[in-house]
């Protein structure tokens, strides 16, 4: 019985000592692995490639030129147009890049236009690169010829039918309202749907349109939050998808078979490029075809109606196609954005009102009612 008993503390105690001794080899293999990466970390740098990394680290948020437009959809897609005004499109981009997002995907796309004789504003170009964007994606696009602001505004977005995608166009002399995406949420949401809504326009300010008008702008009741209006504003405009994508199958048959498209009649804007055209300018409206269009077709603009006439863009009219420069300042910028949030859901009606380019009111409101 002792003999057995030695023999089991004996064979226990082998087989601790080769545990130990086993333990023991395997620290030292790993000091000695430990060993030989620090050396090989220490001796060179580039082990970890430290020059990628701090490169990558320099290139993150950076705006990246590109060769051609994502296709995949995002959320929303941002789309600056610009020709040769750094500082302008500067100021926007910041104003941008402090909007609330909430989380969504987000593509910011600036396209810079070529001069006639094909040449980029290298200034422009430079300013643009060294622009960081921390909510999304910030790409550059340079047009491989001079498009003009025509073609700035009709194929800079050219959304398949099936992309849920929302996408708002701004000219480089605005500046946005921290609450410029929430409410294109909002308003798509509520009337995206309707075949009558051509898009949503950001502005705050606007004239009214009938050359049977004389004075200046257009004042609607703030009881209406929104209302439905015949022409686009510009300063800030998102294309309601569908009925975009239409307008650009109709332009592109009628630019095909080289049809000549009607004036509006008894409109401001016929009048404007009558003028234009006389001086050969003609060039620099855009938005011909497009009134045209939707006059024909019965569709409506969505206006934003807040007090005292503010909105969620702010035109600076820097020196241009259409203004001299007016040297606006930041404080007026200040009095004229929605800078606090006072919409949902619920304070929209369920077919906003309708006006004219009068300035009249000829539908009122629809509130859905309660089943």
């Amino acid at each position: 019985m002792r003999t057995i008993k030695r023999k089991i503390l004996c064979g226990f105690g082998v087989t601790l000592l080769v545990l130990v001794f086993a333990s023991f080899d395997v620290m030292v293999n790993e000091n000695r692995i430990i060993t030989q990466l620090f050396g090989q970390v220490t001796a060179d740098r580039d082990f970890l490639n430290w020059n990628s990394v701090t490169q990558n680290m320099s290139e993150l948020g950076r705006c990246k030129l590109v060769t051609a437009p994502q296709r995949t959809p995002v959320d929303l897609r941002i789309i600056v147009i610009t020709y040769n005004r750094p500082n302008s499109t500067l100021r926007l981009l910041d104003s941008i890049s402090k909007a609330h997002f909430e989380g969504d995907s987000i593509l910011l796309e600036v396209w810079i236009d070529k001069s006639r004789n094909g040449n980029v504003s290298h200034e422009t170009l430079a300013a643009l690169r060294n622009f960081r964007f921390s909510s999304g994606e910030c790409h550059i696009h340079v047009h491989k010829e001079h498009v003009g602001i025509t073609g700035q505004w009709l194929h800079t977005w050219n959304p398949p039918r099936e992309t849920p995608e929302l996408a708002v166009i701004f000219e480089d002399d605005l500046t946005v309202s921290p609450y410029f995406y929430r409410y294109l949420k909002l308003v798509d949401r509520k009337y995206g749907l309707s075949p009558n809504v051509s898009g949503y326009s950001l502005q705050g300010k606007s004239i009214r349109h009938s050359s049977l008008v004389s004075d200046c702008c257009l004042e609607v009741d703030t009881k209406y939050p929104v209302f439905l209006y015949p022409t686009l504003g510009t300063s800030g405009f998102a294309p309601n998808r569908l009925p975009w994508i239409k307008f650009q199958d109709w332009l592109a048959e009628v630019k095909k078979n080289n049809e000549s498209v009607p004036f509006v009649p008894k409109h401001k804007a016929t009048l404007w490029y009558k003028s234009f055209k006389a001086t050969n300018k003609a060039d620099s409206m855009w938005e011909m075809e497009y009134l045209y269009y939707t006059w024909k077709n019965q569709q409506y603009t969505v206006y934003p109606n807040f007090q005292d006439h503010r909105g969620l863009t702010f035109n600076w009219y820097e020196d241009g196609l259409h203004s001299t420069g007016e040297g606006r300042g930041k404080t007026e910028e200040q009095r004229n954005l929605v800078l606090e949030w006072t919409l949902d859901d619920q304070s929209l009606p369920f077919e906003p009102a309708y006006v004219d380019n009068r300035g009249v009111v000829i539908k009122t409101e629809v509130w859905k009612t309660e089943t």
